[in-house]
């Protein structure tokens, strides 16, 4: 399969292997990433060859037996390249999907963000992300596929063709950015919402504390019980904040119905509710941990 340009000793060969590019631009950028990749491998005792570059075709010229080539240099080349397109390409691809498929072109740039947050495996709450994070298997597994079958490959239909797998899941991830952006700007709409509310409204009660379990506990300021009849009667439709919850686990909703003066939370934990409650009540709220709350467990 492979071009054998001289036979040396103890069964040795010179192998060739090339990319062609359609522009030169492409075929420097490689290149260059070949090249510093090149001095890591050396650096780790990896013999790897001479690499050359002549206008819009780059090649290795790799002296070594078939199996050296096959088990040593192939799987690096390929890794190389896996790493090159997903740090150079990937979300100008997702960029892509994003304005053209999904039309969110004066948006792009933020969920452009939020996508790449989300392939850096930064936002694991969404499903999507543990399916995304397997896409360097997918691109490294046609990266390796391509080399071992051909000696010279071309740059375009390569990666115009053989992704599709890892193309899917961009449209994945550009979709779920979508969702995220959309969510994050409902969210914010509602925290001003909220705000707003508790400027140009009289408090039903002066203090609350509560406590955030499972079922939340609200007191008054004399810290009697405010029961869930009371919560339901005096919410405001208009200020539920988490709409996909019974009554009786809604925590932000009701607070700011009550729009109370001061705030007391007690929790132990310092995200999703209690970030949201920071936000919408500012320095009007107080956070406790869950020890001191002020009656009987």
């Amino acid at each position: 399969m492979w071009w054998q340009k001289d036979t040396l000793d103890a069964g040795r060969n010179v192998t060739l292997f090339s990319i062609g590019f359609e522009c030169e631009t492409d075929s420097e950028a490689v290149f260059q990433w070949f090249s510093n990749e090149k001095q890591e491998w050396e650096q780790k005792g990896i013999r790897t060859g001479c690499l050359y570059i002549n206008r819009k075709k780059i090649w290795w010229d790799f002296s070594g037996t078939e199996t050296e080539w096959q088990e040593s240099m192939l799987p690096y080349l390929a890794s190389s390249l896996c790493d090159y397109l997903i740090q150079k390409h990937e979300l100008k691809w997702v960029k892509r999907y994003i304005e053209h498929a999904f039309l969110y072109k004066e948006e792009s740039p933020a969920i452009t963000d939020i996508a790449h947050s989300l392939l850096e495996g930064e936002r694991l709450e969404i499903p999507e992300a543990n399916l995304l994070q397997k896409r360097k298997h997918f691109v490294y597994r046609e990266l390796l596929e391509e080399i071992k079958d051909r000696s010279e490959i071309a740059w375009a239909p390569l990666l115009t063709f053989r992704f599709g797998n890892y193309h899917h899941l961009l449209m994945k991830a550009a979709a779920a950015a979508i969702d995220e952006y959309k969510w994050e700007q409902e969210y914010q709409t509602m925290v001003e919402e909220c705000r707003h509310y508790l400027k140009h409204h009289l408090p039903v009660y002066s203090m609350i504390h509560v406590q955030l379990t499972d079922k939340p506990v609200f007191l008054n300021e004399k810290k009697e019980p405010i029961d869930q009849w009371t919560r339901l009667h005096y919410l405001k439709p208009a200020l539920v904040f988490e709409k996909s919850l019974p009554f009786e686990y809604m925590v932000v909703s009701p607070l700011v119905s009550f729009a109370p003066d001061l705030l007391h939370v007690y929790t132990d934990m310092e995200e999703g509710t209690v970030e949201t409650l920071r936000m919408i009540f500012q320095e009007n709220v107080i956070v406790h941990p869950m020890k001191e709350w002020p009656l009987p467990s």
